[in-house]
Order: structure tokens, then sequence, then C-alpha cells
């Protein structure tokens, strides 16, 4: 678990590098004050990166707004209380697509933020920023958040480990909202023994001996036509190395059938997701022309569902959460790529952030977001030179047999 001296963060490499990749968009400049203090208790601080919708006492958040440009919170959000009572002192604040509202992170007030691996192409979102961060080893650990995967996705695109607990393991206290009954704290960063020790400080967590582990594909991993159309060959290539994965692991695995999660999940999903944005956002709605043009869409989007439809897509949830607890019986974890695809160009994505790129690359991490069970992203395959996550998914409340069987498969 290397890491450089925290006063790394001030060298000018270290700033050429954040400059070239747009990460960082807000430095703590109470840094060396607070390092001095937390020396003075006898503690060597860890250096995080806290994304830039987290409430930070005194240092701005932005939201990746015009609205918020100014922003000063006056308390920290509980993650960030927490982690800093552990010894974390917070560089900075990680970029973010604007309102965390988008996979891209191509929407924000400054600008995208550039994939580590090839600059030319985006670093996922919404928490690209954090994302970016850890893969270029600017930080060895950063905040984010998951609503529809944008921990797991810029995880799988940058090539790191992208953590999302179970939904309310973490207070979302000081975290501005975007849809609250999905919205989710989480972590990166590019050895998963950093998440390891951050979420200690949340739950008791131990090392588990797992033996004649089962995986269990589901059904629903395959890229229905309409998304594949989007890039077939690309699609077929990430679940061709996706299934060799799998077999290389050397654990018994099986494909599932998961008729509810069919039926339910990619149908009800953005009803919810899109309903509560708009409801979060509807007090500023003489305000949305201020707002990104994908990030505005996507609010009048949610004026259009109705509250029946918005009833309906509550009430499957529990249906979904039942039929995983039955196959979890018979498999131990679930298993999925993370994105469908390697991280597209930014010029690709531009003034199409809303489009079809978009339910494509949150295909596979929606089931989870949907009825709030932990997952990961683990990095694992290569596509094209590029990275691409592999996804597990455990059972709501069973995070700690969901990180230790990430521990386990890493070691492969």
């Amino acid at each position: 678990m290397y890491y450089p001296k925290i006063e790394w963060v001030l060298s000018k490499e270290f700033i050429e590098i954040n400059k070239t990749i747009n990460a960082f968009v807000t430095f703590n400049d109470k840094l060396l004050d607070e390092v001095e203090s937390m020396r003075k208790l006898c503690l060597e601080p860890l250096p995080l990166g806290v994304k830039d919708v987290i409430y930070t006492k005194g240092l701005r958040t932005t939201m990746g707004s015009r609205l918020y440009i100014d922003f000063i919170p006056d308390y920290d959000a509980y993650v960030v209380r927490r982690l800093r009572e552990d010894g974390w002192v917070i560089v900075g604040k990680t970029n973010t697509h604007e309102f965390a509202s988008g996979v891209t992170t191509t929407s924000s007030v400054f600008g995208p933020t550039r994939n580590p691996l090839d600059v030319s192409r985006i670093a996922g979102g919404s928490s690209g920023g954090s994302a970016a961060a850890v893969a270029a080893n600017l930080v060895p650990l950063a905040l984010g958040t998951d609503t529809a995967g944008s921990v797991r996705i810029p995880a799988s695109l940058c090539g790191v480990y992208g953590y999302k607990p179970t939904y309310g393991l973490i207070s979302n206290h000081g975290v501005y909202p975007l849809a609250p009954s999905l919205d989710t704290i989480g972590f990166l960063a590019k050895d998963l023994n950093w998440i390891l020790r951050a979420i200690k400080v949340f739950i008791k967590f131990e090392e588990l001996n797992i033996n004649n582990l089962r995986l269990g594909i589901p059904n629903w991993y395959k890229v229905p036509a309409d998304l594949r159309s989007l890039a077939p060959d690309i699609i077929d290539e990430v679940e061709d190395e996706f299934l060799n994965y799998v077999a290389s692991l050397g654990y018994d695995y099986v494909e599932v059938e998961m008729p509810e999660a069919v039926k339910y999940v990619w149908k009800y999903f953005s009803v919810i997701r899109y309903s509560e944005a708009t409801a979060t956002h509807i007090i500023n709605k003489d305000k949305w022309y201020l707002y990104s043009s994908d990030v505005r869409r996507l609010l009048e989007k949610g004026l259009e569902y109705k509250a029946i439809e918005y009833i309906e897509a509550l009430n499957y949830r529990e249906e979904v959460r039942r039929e995983l607890s039955r196959i979890l019986k018979k498999v131990d974890v679930l298993i999925t790529p993370t994105t469908p695809i390697p991280a597209p160009k930014i010029d690709e994505v531009l003034g199409r952030e809303d489009g079809p790129i978009r339910s494509l690359l949150t295909y596979e991490t929606i089931f989870a977001s949907y009825i709030g069970a932990p997952a990961i992203s683990i990095p694992a395959l290569r596509i094209i030179g590029l990275p691409v996550g592999i996804q597990l998914i455990c059972n709501v409340g069973e995070d700690i047999k969901l990180l230790n069987t990430a521990l386990l498969i890493s070691k492969h």
C-alpha cells in the first residue's frame, strides 16, 4: 500500500499531471496546516480526494455547476468528517459531471476530465475526477457518489477499483442529492487495500476464508440489440473476454435466469432516477437555463412521469430484491462486465452525453443501484488496449462478503 508523502501534492509533477487530466478542480489551501496538526498527534496523514458534490467545511464545493461556483459549505459531510478523524487529509475536490447527472464528466463548469490512460478519452462519470485522480496516482483513495453507476463506470474505464456500498450503509448527510433513494457514497482506489482500510471506519470489516466460490452470471448481462448496435464488435469482444476471464478464475460458475430483473429493472429504474432528480432540482426551475444542456434535458424528462409510474417502480424493487435473494442461495455472487465498452473518445460524446452512450455505459450497473445492493468494479480486462472492469454484486447488506470476494478474485 505504497503512497508518496503528502507533500507530493505540492510538487510540480503533481500539478502538471493534474493540469493534463483535470482531476482536481479545487485545492485545500489549508493542507499543510492540517498535516502539521495531524503529525503533532503522531498520525501520518493520508491524502484523500473528495468528489465535488460532497460537502467539505471551508472548502469550495461547486457540484460542477455555475450555480454553485462560489459555494463554501460550513460543515463536513458525514463521510468526510469520519475519514478526517481517521487520519485522512483532503487534498482537494475532484471534478464531477454537473450535479452528478451524467456518466462522462464532460459537462462540468471546469471542463472535461481526461482519462489518464489516454487523454483523448473520457474518464467516465459522474465520479470521473476521483477515478482519474487515483488512476494517475495523485492520491491513493478518492470519494465518489454512485446513483446509476457513477463510481463503478469511471472505475471500469480508468482501470481502478470502484466500490458502491449497500444503499444507506454510509449516511448521505452533506452530499448534494441527485436521486435520494438511489444515491450512495462510494470509494475509488488503485489498490483495493485502501478501500478496505477506509471502510473499516464505517463497518466492522474482517477478512474471511472463502472456499468453493460459486459465481453466477446473470442472463441479463448480454447487451440488448438496440444498444449493441452502437458498437457491436467491441461489445462482442468485451463479452467474450469476460467469459474467458470467469473461466480462468477456476471457480464453479453458472448462468442464472433472472426474469423479474429483466422485466422490471431496465423499465423502471429510469422512472425513479429521473423523477427524483427533477424533484430535487425543481426549486431551481427558473435557473435550468444555466445548467448544462444534457443535464437540463434529463430534468425535463423527469417531468413526463406520472405518480403511479413512480409508485410502481418503487414497488417492483422488492420483487427484484427477493429474486436476488433466491439466486444467492444457489451462488455466492453475481459477476458481469462493469461496462460493455472501454472509454469512448471525448469528442464522440460531447453534446450527446444524454444520448445512447448513457444507456450503454449504465447498462450493467443499474441493477445493483435499483435495489440498493452492494457492488464493486475490479480492474480485469483489456480491450483494444484499454481497461474494462469486472463487476461483482452481492445481496443487500452483504458488503463484507462482497469485499472479501473481490479481494480473493483480485489475487488472480
